[in-house]
């Protein structure tokens, strides 16, 4: 079959080199060149770089202009296929073609930008991948194929983000094979706006497993924090330790943000008496080191605000 694909980061790159071993790949579209790292080096995107590697045409761009849209339509491609472009998929395009994308939830759980992430703060909630047809209204449209998954709390979305990558990929491929009936969505619609540093912000009143499923969902970006005497305080690993009140148990009275040793292990309080080991932690001003080791060199408790 031949295809059209717009993507832009290492998931849509991986992507590109399956589908690429399958199917003729006519035209890749991805965004153009951008500053990556500290010395804002400009980099072609991933898929950019795939797709120089596989011999493919490229087009770069921040949106579809109508030039480009009609570079689109002179392929002739059978289908679009889009995995995290970064850019709206606009009318004119949609109507020359049809447009398949890979979005990381059951639609219509979790339409938006960051849908895994979602999923993993709320401990699993619509957790799993979605191809379906683009149309015009956010994340609305048919579904191709649905594939349901789990998420392990001990897992990082970064790491979780590789596994739905492969199984979506998988699921395009599937897809591509049988062509199967496409579906109206069912059932109640939640957004998954993108997330922000101010999003990140760890509530040390909510339960364990919910402090814990956010510090696991925000890693890599834009990460978990607190503050600590006025200054941030990051939060890369951490496990829930469960929905026991632990400071009843202790005979203690709770108090949501304090870090202690606790058998072996640093435990942050949180809501309900509940109890989050810290796994890895980022101190303001330096780097990331084991919870153990940065609890060490203050040798106290503290409290996490």
């Amino acid at each position: 079959m031949k295809l059209i694909f717009a993507g832009t980061p290492e998931i849509a790159a991986v992507a590109l080199r399956r589908l690429c071993a399958v199917h003729e790949v006519a035209l890749v579209v991805t965004r153009e060149d951008a500053p990556v790292g500290r010395k804002r080096v400009i980099t072609p995107s991933p898929v950019a770089q795939a797709a120089d590697d596989l011999g493919l045409k490229t087009i770069k761009c921040n949106r579809l202009s109508p030039e480009i849209v009609q570079e689109i339509s002179k392929t002739q491609a059978d289908l679009g296929i889009v995995i995290a472009f970064g850019a709206l998929i606009p009318k004119s395009a949609l109507s020359a073609m049809s447009w398949w994308n890979l979005h990381f939830s059951l639609l219509p759980a979790w339409r938006g930008a960051a849908p895994l992430q979602y999923s993993m703060m709320n401990l699993g909630d619509g957790a799993g991948i979605s191809l379906f047809e683009l149309e015009e209204g956010l994340d609305t449209g048919p579904i191709i194929a649905q594939l349901a998954m789990e998420i392990d709390p001990d897992k990082t979305y970064g790491e979780h983000l590789a596994t739905f990558t492969d199984k979506g990929i998988d699921l395009i491929l599937e897809s591509l094979a049988k062509r199967p009936q496409a579906s109206t969505q069912r059932g109640a619609a939640s957004l998954a706006p993108k997330l922000s540093r101010d999003n990140a912000r760890l509530d040390l009143k909510q339960s364990a497993d919910l402090v814990a499923a956010k510090v696991m969902a925000l890693n890599p970006e834009p990460v978990a924090w607190a503050t600590l005497g006025n200054e941030p305080f990051r939060v890369l690993r951490a496990k829930s330790l469960g929905s026991t009140n632990w400071a009843e148990l202790d005979g203690v009275s709770p108090e949501p943000g304090r870090v202690s040793m606790g058998t072996g292990r640093i435990v942050l309080e949180c809501g309900g008496g509940t109890r989050v080991e810290l796994i890895t932690v980022q101190p303001a001003g330096k780097k990331e080191m084991s919870a153990g080791d940065w609890f060490r060199g203050l040798n106290k408790e503290v409290i996490l605000d």
